[in-house]
């Protein structure tokens, strides 16, 4: 090697032409070792490219299938089956629409090309249904405290029977045959909202004094339902929706009041947590009719008298937080906490039936529809 340098940068006396020809083929068998594995590494690179590139102009004329029959669903046009009018990324695209269930949909959709080659997308869609939370007495994601009785299934992650908890009827979630649906903040805070933001209301009081009936409601802050006849027990009924984003507070005022649901909904926005609850429902306030309180945070539910009755049903429903029931008298339809829910001593819980109710609660309703699974295949 130190020959070969000394001939590339001294060369002798009739050989710098030599010199320069050597340094020429050495480069030249270099070139060659490298160039054709390199050439090579190309041509497959840019098969590879082209083989991605129509898998993805596939895989996107598929889903603008899955878009079509969404639109047609959401429509009431939808077919069983049938193929795009027109060509998407020069594939052919077929459609195939099955209805699993009422309100549920299977969509495939299939994108061919002239070579042969396709691309296939499954995908669920179908309106929110979250219908199984009501066959339950008690659904907890967390843990659960029975302290009264309950007549009724118990389901929860968590059936630990702690000191002072009658938890002998508890289920465990994953031994059901069938996997519980649970909501999220963002989809019931979606599907009540678009019900009462037209109503908005910039009280943060409502006296069932003068104000009796209320709702549809949006209130974008705290809020304080009560009573200041003090010689009246006022009856009170919701109309609509009710929908606040701060902590809302039911009955708190000495003066009693009765609030008939009505079939409607409270949902509060709050995620407050204990010891400032997101809702506080306190013993001047007699709940009846049937209907849903529905909240993020925290729930403290004690109220005077029975609440609903054998045939009425109401859910008290935590989105995120805990669920505290503490009724002066028995308690008529099912409860639901994310982290925990306790019942307290001397308190009856009372399953009844939600079917032929008519409560305003997500049940395979159109009112929101969303996927449910989208898979490439």
């Amino acid at each position: 090697m130190a020959k070969l340098k000394k001939m590339l940068t001294h060369p002798g006396k009739n050989e710098s032409g030599q010199g320069v020809l050597a340094m020429v083929l050495i480069l030249l068998m270099l070139g060659a070792i490298i160039l054709t594995p390199l050439l090579v590494f190309m041509s497959t690179g840019l098969k590879a490219g082209g083989v991605y590139e129509s898998k993805m102009q596939e895989f996107y004329a598929a889903d603008a299938g899955v878009e079509d029959a969404i639109w047609n669903i959401n429509n009431g046009t939808s077919s069983e089956a049938y193929p795009l009018g027109e060509e998407v990324n020069d594939r052919n695209v077929s459609v195939n629409v099955t209805q699993i269930k009422e309100g549920t949909y299977k969509i495939i959709s299939t994108a061919t090309s002239d070579t042969g080659g396709n691309t296939t997308v499954e995908c669920y869609y179908g309106a929110l249904d979250y219908s199984s939370l009501l066959d339950n007495a008690i659904t907890s994601n967390g843990t659960v405290c029975v302290k009264g009785d309950v007549n009724g299934t118990i389901v929860a992650e968590d059936c630990t029977n702690y000191t002072g908890c009658k938890n002998t009827n508890c289920t465990k979630l994953d031994e059901l045959e069938e996997p519980i649906s649970w909501p999220t903040a963002e989809e019931l805070s979606k599907y009540y909202y678009n019900k009462a933001k037209d109503y908005p209301y910039s009280g943060d009081t409502i006296d069932v004094a003068t104000n009796p009936e209320r709702g549809p409601l949006y209130r974008d802050g705290t809020l304080d339902i009560y009573n200041s006849d003090s010689k009246t027990v006022v009856n009170a009924t919701l109309n609509g929706t009710l929908y606040v984003t701060g902590d809302l507070e039911i009955g708190k005022d000495p003066q009693p009041f009765i609030l008939n649901l009505n079939n409607q909904t409270i949902f509060v926005e709050s995620n407050s947590a204990d010891p400032q609850k997101a809702i506080w429902v306190g013993k001047n306030v007699q709940i009846v009719g049937s209907g849903c309180i529905i909240v993020v945070g925290d729930i403290y539910f004690a109220p005077d008298g029975d609440v609903g009755s054998p045939d009425n049903f109401v859910l008290i429903m935590s989105i995120e937080g805990t669920v505290t029931l503490q009724p002066i008298g028995d308690f008529y339809g099912a409860v639901a906490g994310n982290a925990a829910v306790t019942l307290q001593p001397g308190n009856t819980l009372e399953w009844t039936s939600y079917e032929g109710k008519e409560i305003d609660f997500p049940m395979g309703q159109i009112e929101m529809m969303k996927v449910f699974s989208y898979t490439i295949k």
